[in-house]
C-alpha cells in the first residue's frame, strides 16, 4: 500500500513539475521580451511573475543579482537565455545596452499623405456581363489585402493607371502580378466586358491613403508618429507603403466622442511644397517614421526630454501633450495597466483632465501619437480610443517606437 501511495506522490510531483515546465515555456514564448533594453551605468529592475530569471552569457559587463536587478557597464549587443528555476533553458534573449535617449515629445497635428506599393485590393467581386449574367472572372485568383504591382509587365502606381490600362487592353488576358505577405506571384485574368460597356477585371481596389494625425516626438533628424500602423478601412491590414509625405495640419474643430461612437478631429491639409514637414520612410505596427524637413520643435520651444525604458513606467498619474492652436498643452491622464510585453497595446490610459473632456469628451481620432509624459520623461504615445468608453484609450511605449520590439 505504501508502495502504491509513493508511486501516486512520485507521479503527481513529476506531473506538477511537467505542468509548470510546460507553463514556463508557454509563458516565456508569449510574454516575454525578445529583447531588452537598458541604460548603461544604472540598474534596471525586472520580475518576471514566474519563477524564470534571465542569464547573460558575458557577466563582465552586466551582471544580475537578486530578483533580476540588471546592471549595465558599458554600451553593447549580449545574449543572454531565460530559464525557469535558474535551470531549465527557456528561450534566448538580446540585451541592448544604450545609453540615455533624448526626444523633442510634440503632440503636432500633421497630415498624412501615403503613397502604396502598386494598388491594394479590396475584393474580388461580380459584374454584370453583356447578357446580364453575374460573373466573377478574379475569384479565387486575388484576395483582399494583396496588391497589383504589375500590369503585363508594367508597372502599376495608382488606380487610375490600372483603369486605363484595362481599358486599352479590352478583352484579351490579362497577366497580374501580385505582391502579398507571402511573396510575389503572377496570375491570369481574362477581362469581362459590362453591361455598360466597360471592361472589367472583377476586383474593387484602392491606392493612396490620407488623413490627419499626431506627431509624437522627433529623434535625432528623425519623426516618429501616430503609434499604430495605418492599416486599410475595408480589410484592416497594414497598408504596403511606397513614399509618403507629412504635411502641417490645420485644425478647426471637434466632433466629440460618445460611447460606441469615436470623435475626431476636423481638420484641413493643404498638399504643397511649402506645408511638407517630412517624409513617411517606414509604416510598421509601431506607427510611421521618416525623415523631418523642418526643426518645428523651435516653433513651440520644446526642450528635449529623457525617453523612459519600459521599466521605468509604473501605474498612476500622467499627461500627454497636445498642441492645439500654436499652444502647447498638457493634460492629465491616469495610467490604468501595463504590458511591458506587448509589441503596440502597452498601456491602458484614463484622461482625467476635465478642461480635455469637457472639449473632446476624451481621445478622438486624430489624437493617436500624442506623446505621454511622465516624471519628467517620454513614455510612449497615444494609439487608441477604447469605443465604448471614450475616457480610456491605448498607449503604446516610447521604447517600442524608437528602439523596436
Amino acid at each position: 500500500m505504501r508502495r502504491i501511495y509513493k508511486k501516486c506522490l512520485i507521479a503527481s510531483i513529476l506531473m506538477a513539475l511537467l505542468v509548470i515546465i510546460v507553463s514556463g515555456i508557454l509563458y516565456v514564448n508569449n510574454h516575454l521580451p525578445n529583447t531588452i533594453f537598458v541604460n548603461s551605468n544604472q540598474v534596471t529592475k525586472y520580475d518576471f511573475s514566474i519563477p524564470v530569471s534571465l542569464e547573460v552569457s558575458n557577466k563582465k559587463n552586466i551582471n544580475l543579482s537578486g530578483k533580476n536587478n540588471i546592471y549595465s557597464g558599458e554600451k553593447g549587443d549580449y545574449e543572454g537565455q531565460y530559464k525557469l528555476f535558474g535551470i531549465i533553458a527557456l528561450k534566448d534573449a538580446k540585451v541592448k545596452v544604450i545609453d540615455k535617449t533624448y526626444v523633442y515629445p510634440m503632440g503636432l497635428p500633421i497630415g498624412l499623405y501615403l503613397k502604396t506599393q502598386g494598388v491594394m485590393i479590396i475584393e474580388p467581386g461580380s459584374i454584370q456581363n453583356k447578357k446580364g449574367e453575374e460573373v466573377s472572372p478574379a475569384e479565387g485568383k486575388v484576395f483582399a489585402g494583396e496588391y497589383i504591382v504589375k500590369f503585363n509587365d508594367i508597372r502599376i502606381s495608382n488606380k487610375a493607371q490600372l483603369l486605363y490600362l484595362i481599358s486599352q487592353n479590352k478583352s484579351k488576358e490579362v497577366s497580374l502580378t501580385i505582391k502579398s505577405e507571402v511573396g510575389i506571384r503572377t496570375t491570369v485574368i481574362k477581362p469581362v466586358k459590362a453591361k455598360n460597356g466597360e471592361y472589367m477585371l472583377g476586383i474593387w481596389v484602392r491606392d493612396d491613403s490620407q488623413g490627419i494625425g499626431s506627431m509624437s516626438f522627433i529623434y535625432e533628424d528623425r519623426y516618429y508618429a501616430l503609434g499604430h500602423g495605418i492599416s486599410d478601412i475595408d480589410t484592416g491590414k497594414l497598408l504596403s507603403s511606397h513614399e509618403g509625405t507629412i504635411y502641417n495640419a490645420n485644425i478647426w474643430g471637434v466632433k466629440k466622442g460618445k460611447k460606441g461612437v469615436p470623435g475626431g478631429l476636423c481638420g484641413s491639409i493643404e498638399y504643397n511644397n511649402d506645408n511638407i514637414i517630412g517624409s513617411i520612410e517606414s509604416n510598421n505596427n509601431c506607427g510611421i517614421n521618416g525623415k523631418i524637413d523642418k526643426p518645428v520643435y523651435k516653433r513651440y520651444k520644446i526642450n528635449k526630454m529623457e525617453m523612459a525604458l519600459k521599466n521605468e513606467i509604473k501605474k498612476g498619474a500622467a499627461q500627454i501633450q497636445f498642441i492645439v492652436n500654436d499652444k502647447v498643452n498638457r493634460y492629465d491622464i491616469e495610467i490604468m495597466e501595463i504590458n511591458k510585453n506587448n509589441k503596440e497595446k502597452n498601456m491602458v490610459i484614463k484622461i482625467v483632465d476635465k478642461d480635455l473632456l469637457s472639449k473632446t469628451n476624451g481621445i478622438v481620432q486624430g489624437m493617436s501619437g500624442c506623446p505621454i509624459i511622465q516624471n519628467n520623461k517620454v513614455i510612449g504615445a497615444v494609439t487608441h480610443v477604447m469605443v465604448n468608453d471614450p475616457a480610456r484609450g491605448y498607449g503604446i511605449f516610447a521604447e517600442n517606437m524608437i528602439l523596436g520590439y
